[in-house]
């Protein structure tokens, strides 16, 4: 791994060697009966920003408390 482009092409395969794992994980999380919350997280570096993920599981028998949906006082 000399290069540049050779570089970015094993750093590509791995991210979507982790994806592919990531969606597995998923599917069998719901099979079990929870559910995942997805979200972004940016941090900010040196180089720019970086996006990274944030995962949580909850039952499917409700949304988390975060999620969870309330009256508009207004309507």
């Amino acid at each position: 791994m000399n290069s540049f482009s050779d570089r970015r092409t094993h750093y590509g395969e791995r991210l979507g060697a982790a994806l592919r794992q990531l969606n597995d994980a998923i599917r069998d999380c719901h099979k079990s009966g929870l559910d995942v919350d997805f979200s972004t997280l940016t941090m900010h570096t040196a180089r720019g920003p970086m996006v990274q993920v944030d995962l949580r599981t909850f039952r499917l028998e409700g949304a988390p408390p975060v999620l969870r949906m309330v009256e508009d006082p207004t309507g």
